[in-house]
């Protein structure tokens, strides 16, 4: 009974981590222009007069390019070195963001970082420090009641 309940809480965890990214991305979407549009002219030009075309949408601001991701240490790499097959393998296969936002965490949550999938980890890797605080809070409540 206890390794399906620690199943489903890291599913639980898993679901809450996936679904994180998007509720980030729909709260930095910004509203279209929803501005009330004027009322027609009553002396309107007729039908067979040429009409302008309407002006281009505004451009989309751009979100700045994230920073280039500094390559780990040595001393990372040394302990990347030492590390069993599986876990190194796995490691090599994340994006440079998410390794170098592994070499960030706590040793708690680098433990734990490890029992997350590799979706869930390239999530965490993408977000911004306020929301990685934000999924690390649910992360966490999510294994105090596992232990529970």
């Amino acid at each position: 009974m206890r390794k399906y309940k620690n199943t489903l809480g890291l599913t639980g965890v898993a679901m809450a981590l996936a679904i994180t990214p998007a509720m980030a991305v729909a709260q930095d979407q910004t509203m279209p222009d929803t501005a009330a549009q004027p009322a027609p002219d009553l002396q309107a030009p007729p039908a067979s007069s040429p009409v302008a075309p309407p002006p281009p949408p505004a451009p989309v601001p751009q979100t700045e390019a994230p920073a280039a991701t500094p390559a780990p240490s040595a001393d990372q790499l040394a302990q990347v070195e030492s590390w069993p097959a599986d876990k190194k393998a796995a490691y090599e296969t994340w994006t440079p963001a998410t390794q170098n936002y592994f070499w960030t965490l706590t040793e708690e949550r680098k433990e734990i970082f490890w029992l997350l999938n590799d979706t869930d980890k390239e999530a965490l890797g993408q977000l911004t420090d306020a929301q990685r605080e934000i999924a690390w809070t649910q992360i966490n409540a999510n294994i105090d009641k596992l232990k529970s």
